[in-house]
């Protein structure tokens, strides 16, 4: 959000906003999987992982001093093919180096994560009411640096190494042509309906902050607070989920979770007031915890555990690629009404949710 806050401050159009969404996600989708595998291949996950951390934090300032929507999409553009290591190795490496349940693991991974976006926004917003963008866009910089050290303290873990040696376009596409695996339980379904959530989500939120500050008329620091409702939501959401996948299988928990997510984009439909906004953030949130922990789940249990990243960064890769999409259609859509963009994602997202309630198999 401070990104097309800023955008905004420099008189940038809409279509360009949205358009860096798209460029994020087009890096992001093709070089998740690539890390993955190539942190499958290796002895070491945390080497490769502190070493790609360590190059995309190095380009990160580099938004404060972007002036044009082209510099912006540079910066974005090699800041997210290395930060995208990030989500596919790490979360490898707490189900290896944990001796409990995997559905548990995952949750709290992904409601600390929660938590840590939650929180940030709540800081960012009166932080907001008396420095500027690109001031508080440095305190969290100099925040992510903290990042390095944090890796450098983690164990080296033992993993099951994927023997076949590769080239950097095979790590890329292989998982996804990998058919016998993809075939497994109707695997594909799980990330076809992670594709349209995305695709989804990505298009409702590509403009949020432009719309809540220039339609709904709120202030740039309460846009940003109500905002950290979706993150906190989050968080009781990944343990509601991982409690419900000890009684119902996980392809349930993401159906469940694709389709809350399609009703609260439609829930901004007639949002108009911070009561609304708030419960469309809340919906979101509960539908992003019960669906990533969900389509995690799906994933680590029907793929083999020597290419277990590789499988994860390809979830990462095609919600990336939704990413893709969804922005361009919610700039062009923007154009006529803010409306029909919600009403457009929200109905996505449902599709996504049957699609992976019927194919999915238990």
């Amino acid at each position: 959000m401070l990104l097309q806050l800023r955008m905004r401050e420099l008189s940038i159009d809409l279509l360009s906003i949205s358009f860096l969404s798209t460029i994020t996600s087009a890096v992001g989708s093709l070089a998740t999987p690539f890390w993955g595998a190539l942190s499958d291949e290796s002895k070491s996950r945390k080497k490769i992982l502190l070493i790609a951390i360590s190059i995309a934090l190095s380009f990160l300032p580099g938004y404060t001093t972007a002036k044009r929507a082209a510099h912006f999409f540079f910066v974005a553009a090699i800041f997210t093919f290395f930060s995208s290591a990030f989500d596919p190795i790490s979360m490898a490496i707490f189900v290896e180096s944990s001796k409990i349940n995997s559905n548990v693991v995952v949750s709290v991974v992904n409601a600390v994560n929660s938590f840590g976006m939650g929180m940030g926004r709540i800081v960012i917003s009166p932080l907001l009411s008396f420095l500027s963008v690109v001031h508080v866009m440095l305190i969290l910089f100099f925040v992510a640096l903290l990042m390095l050290y944090f890796i450098q303290r983690t164990a080296v873990v033992p993993h099951h190494r994927y023997e076949i040696h590769r080239t950097n376009l095979q790590r890329v596409f292989s998982a996804i042509t990998s058919r016998s695996v993809l075939a497994k339980k109707n695997l594909w379904a799980m990330y076809l309906g992670s594709f349209l959530r995305q695709l989804g989500i990505g298009g409702t939120f590509a403009l949020i902050a432009v719309y809540l500050v220039e339609e709904v008329g709120m202030k740039k620091s309460a846009a940003i607070l109500l905002a950290s409702a979706n993150p906190l939501m989050q968080v009781p959401s990944h343990f509601l989920a991982a409690w419900m996948m000890q009684k119902v299988p996980s392809k349930y928990i993401a159906a469940f979770g694709i389709l809350a997510s399609g009703l609260g984009a439609l829930l901004f439909v007639p949002a108009d007031s911070t009561l609304t906004v708030l419960l469309a953030y809340a919906v979101s949130g509960l539908g992003f915890g019960a669906f990533i922990n969900g389509a995690t789940n799906f994933v680590i249990e029907n793929v083999p555990t020597n290419r277990r990243a590789e499988f994860l960064g390809l979830l990462t890769s095609v919600r990336s690629f939704g990413s893709l999409f969804g922005p361009l259609l919610a700039g062009w859509l923007a154009t006529f009404s803010f409306s029909l963009v919600f009403i457009a994602m929200g109905s996505i997202m449902i599709l996504g949710s049957i699609l992976t309630f019927v194919y999915c198999q238990r």
